[in-house]
C-alpha cells in the first residue's frame, strides 16, 4: 500500500493540554508504514505549541509545526484549536508501465480537538479531531499516468487540493505513560489537473506510547 501514494493520515497526536508546562511527548508507528513522533507544550495558561514529525518507506516524509489555543473545561474536557504548516515529501510507484510520482508538498491547516483526558477516578483519555486544509503539491511524472520516455524530460504538476482529516483516539494504561490508537482518514479534493488523480491513502491506524510529564 506504501508504495503506491504520495500522502496518507498522518497520525499526529491529540495532546488535550490541560495547563501551562503541560508536556505531552508521542512516538509510534502506524499501517501506512511509518514512525512518527509528536511533541507538545503548554507554553501559557492558553497558548500551546506543537511539532510532529514522521518517516515512512519509498524516501516519504513528513513534518509539521502548530499553535494554537486550549481550554480545559470542566469534568476533565479539553477544547483546542490549533493552525500550522506542514511540508512533505511522497514517492508512488505504479507498476503498470511502470513509473513514479514524486515530490513535496506544503500543506497550511486548522483543526479543531476535543476530548476527555485521565482524572482521580480514571487514567482513560479519548478524543477526535477535525483538521481542514490547503495543500500545494509540486509532483513529477515519471511515467506515472502514462509512458513518456525512459530519460524525460518528464513533466511536474504544480496542484491545488483541499483536504479534510477526522482523527479519533484512545489513549489507557499508567497516571503518566499510556498506551495510544490512533484511526485517522483523508477526503481529498483536487481543484486544479483534475484528471490526473493525487494518490493517497483513505486510511491509517496508528498505535505507540505517549508520555505526559
Amino acid at each position: 500500500m506504501s508504495s503506491c501514494i504520495v500522502y496518507h493520515p498522518m497520525t499526529t497526536d491529540i495532546p488535550l493540554i490541560s495547563e501551562k508546562n503541560d508536556l505531552r511527548i508521542d512516538a509510534g508507528i502506524s499501517l501506512v508504514p511509518s514512525a512518527n513522533a509528536t511533541v507538545s507544550y503548554g507554553l501559557t495558561d492558553k497558548l500551546a505549541i506543537q511539532g510532529f514529525g514522521s518517516i515512512g518507506a519509498d524516501d516519504r516524509y513528513y513534518f509539521q509545526a502548530a499553535t494554537g489555543l486550549y481550554k480545559n473545561k470542566e469534568y476533565s474536557k479539553v477544547f483546542e484549536l490549533y493552525g500550522g504548516f506542514g511540508y512533505g515529501y511522497g514517492n508512488a510507484y505504479k507498476d503498470v508501465n511502470p513509473g513514479n510520482l514524486l515530490g513535496d508538498y506544503q500543506l497550511y491547516f486548522g483543526q479543531a480537538n476535543f476530548g476527555k483526558i485521565s482524572s482521580n477516578s480514571s487514567n482513560f483519555e479519548t478524543g477526535f479531531v477535525i483538521k481542514a486544509g490547503y495543500l500545494h503539491s509540486n509532483l513529477t511524472d515519471r511515467n506515472y499516468y502514462g509512458w513518456t520516455s525512459e530519460t524525460g524530460p518528464f513533466k511536474t504538476y504544480h496542484d491545488e487540493s483541499i483536504l479534510l482529516e477526522p482523527v479519533g483516539f484512545i489513549r489507557f494504561g499508567g497516571h503518566r505513560l499510556k498506551i495510544i490508537v490512533k484511526l485517522g482518514g483523508t477526503l481529498m479534493y483536487k481543484f486544479t489537473n483534475t484528471d490526473r488523480n493525487l494518490p493517497y491513502s483513505y486510511l491509517n491506524l496508528g498505535i505507540g506510547l505517549n508520555y505526559r510529564f
